[in-house]
């Protein structure tokens, strides 16, 4: 109690001190932006300076101007960063971004001027480009030059976007989704020509499922890019896919500039009208290289959504995975069956959730499975009583050190021992009850089917005390102990 009656008014006192420190003037007080998701404001420092990456390229980057320096540290991960800027009086801004602060200052060899962007109307989106790979646990400085004084507000978050790839593309109908391409990568074995482009960036995928034999029409608006040293024209490159994304058909590409491009698509290769219930996945790259662009993406003659689902996607902890999906919108019966596989083609019911969007606007909703196998395929059955049995895109979550066995069971039982498990081939079990001194109390066969599976012994006979549960099938044997009260 003495020691924290002595370092508490000592800890008071440095707080404000370092709070104060916070300037914004140089990289030893930089502005440190938290990656929490929320906006907070900052004031423009008073140090001067000029622009280096946009100067000469846009009108309004010349003269002296303000100079806001910033900091944020990257998740254990190393996720991307995203971060939403304003400047106040929409002044432009170009943000310029440094590996490393040395001995209080900024260094050109340090500056990645492919992860520099040049916000001519003062808002959008800052990642760093596809280019740079950030590391863990790391700090990185933004260098703000502003014409004026004011504010800019920063919204900053990690974020790994789950559709960069075609088996995490995001399910579209006729309601917009709102979404942006700021933190992607290129697309991998997808040349640029398929989407009438010259190169790839930042590619999204969406997906959606023709309700009618015949033409379909993508429209994606509301479009705006901030580019590295370009002028910022705004407009998409779009390629359209058939199929599953083992085995993807070229069905067309399209590409336009402006706030609002739309795309129609009527046959196959070979010319045949493409038919209802095709499965058709669409690639989205902005314009001009480096391109970080917030749009807006509808289809048409598409099935209709029970839910507007934004993205499904899983994390690995220790003990679970994690499956995390937000809805933008949903019907006000919609609910979410959670079916799992180990094959990617047999998949089983392991929990149901309702659905709790009743507003129209983004619902997170997550869930924990905790039978752990080495390689589990993920997907969402969404239902509703107007529309049942459409599927979200399937997620797969690999453990390098995991089996494909999963026991589980309570630790205090008092009549009963539930014995569950999960395995990805059907397999006969040998489970024994044993105690202290090594006698064989009780013994079980069972036939283990795919999937999960729950048995049940009985233990109302034994004494009250200590037991050793063995279970053994095929080349598996794992021990736990349980107490019987």
């Amino acid at each position: 109690m003495k020691y924290t009656g002595i370092l508490l008014p000592v800890y008071l006192l440095l707080l404000p001190a370092f709070l104060f420190a916070q300037t914004g003037s140089t990289c030893s007080a930089p502005y440190v932006i938290p990656l929490d998701n929320q906006c907070h404001d900052y004031t423009i420092s008073a140090t001067t300076g000029t622009t280096i990456h946009c100067t000469g390229v846009i009108p309004g980057y010349s003269g002296t101007g303000r100079l806001t320096i910033f900091s944020f540290t990257t998740n254990a991960t190393a996720s991307c960063v995203l971060i939403n800027l304003t400047t106040s009086g929409g002044q432009p801004a170009e943000v310029l971004f440094y590996e490393g602060c040395g001995g209080g200052s900024l260094h050109e060899n340090d500056r990645d001027d492919y992860s520099s962007v040049c916000f001519n109307d003062g808002t959008g989106l800052w990642a760093p480009s596809e280019t740079f790979t950030l590391a863990s646990n790391t700090t990185y400085y933004l260098r703000v030059w502003t014409p004026g004084s004011g504010t800019i507000t920063m919204c900053a978050k990690s974020y790994d976007p789950p559709n960069n790839n075609c088996t995490g593309a995001t399910p579209i109908g006729s309601t917009p989704v709102t979404d942006n391409n700021a933190c992607h990568k290129p697309a991998q074995g997808i040349a640029p020509e398929l989407l009438c482009a010259y190169s790839l960036e930042n590619t999204a995928f969406y997906s959606y499922t023709t309700e009618l034999t015949g033409a379909s029409v993508i429209t994606v608006s509301s479009i705006l890019c901030d580019n590295s040293a370009l002028s910022g024209s705004s407009g998409v490159q779009i390629g359209f896919f058939a199929g599953s994304c083992a085995s993807l058909t070229h069905i067309g590409c399209y590409y336009d500039v402006g706030p609002t491009v739309q795309a129609t698509i009527n046959y196959l290769p070979g010319g045949a009208p493409i038919p209802a219930g095709t499965n058709i996945i669409v690639a989205v790259e902005g314009m001009g290289v480096g391109s970080n662009c917030t749009y807006t993406i509808s289809a048409t003659n598409a099935f209709s959504l029970p839910a507007t689902l934004k993205y499904f996607s899983g994390w690995i902890k220790p003990d679970a995975n994690v499956l995390r999906w937000l809805t933008l919108s949903e019907d006000p019966d919609t609910h979410f069956e959670i079916q799992k596989s180990s094959d990617g083609m047999s998949y089983f019911k392991i929990g149901m959730l309702d659905g709790k969007n009743h507003a129209n606007s983004e619902t997170d909703y997550s869930f924990e499975d905790k039978s752990i196998l080495a390689n589990q395929f993920y997907r969402l059955k969404i239902i509703s009583g107007r529309n049942r049995g459409l599927y979200s895109n399937t997620i797969q979550l690999k453990r390098e050190n995991a089996n494909n066995e999963s026991v589980a069971f309570q630790k205090v039982a008092t009549s009963k021992v539930v014995v569950k498990t999960a395995t990805s081939v059907e397999k006969n079990a040998i489970v024994q009850i044993i105690d202290p001194l090594g006698r064989q109390m009780k013994v079980q066969h069972m036939k283990i089917d795919r999937g999960e599976n729950s048995y049940t012994i009985d233990i109302q006979s034994l004494d009250k005390g200590i037991y050793y549960l063995i279970f053994q099938a095929n080349n598996t044997k794992k021990q736990f102990s349980f107490i019987k009260e």
